[in-house]
């Protein structure tokens, strides 16, 4: 299924199964892996507005940040960075972001 298909379900209130977070997890460190190849991926586009507001991040935020921030929501990290903040400073430090 695509990513982008699930982050819509849990914007409009469905919640993800252990399997769904699994995938998701598994496209984030696919999506990480080929920000070396190209910026051209669609996890680089703006994400709806409305996804944006419920998972309270800034209007047109990347998809690849969406990405991360759900699966916060689910597996926040016991101990280090969560996997936004990690998104988050991986674009900062090529440049696709302003910190």
């Amino acid at each position: 299924m695509n990513y982008q298909l699930l982050i819509e379900s849990y914007s409009f209130g469905t919640a993800l199964s252990e399997q769904e977070i699994e995938l998701l997890s598994l496209e984030l460190e696919t999506q990480i892996m080929n920000i070396n190849i190209s910026t051209e991926f669609s996890c680089f586009k703006s994400a709806p507005k409305h996804i944006c507001e419920v998972l309270n991040l800034k209007k047109d935020t990347y998809w690849i940040m969406c990405l991360a921030e759900i699966i916060d929501l689910y597996e926040p990290p016991k101990l280090g960075k969560t996997k936004s903040v990690q998104v988050f400073e991986l674009l900062l430090k090529k440049g696709l972001v302003i910190g």
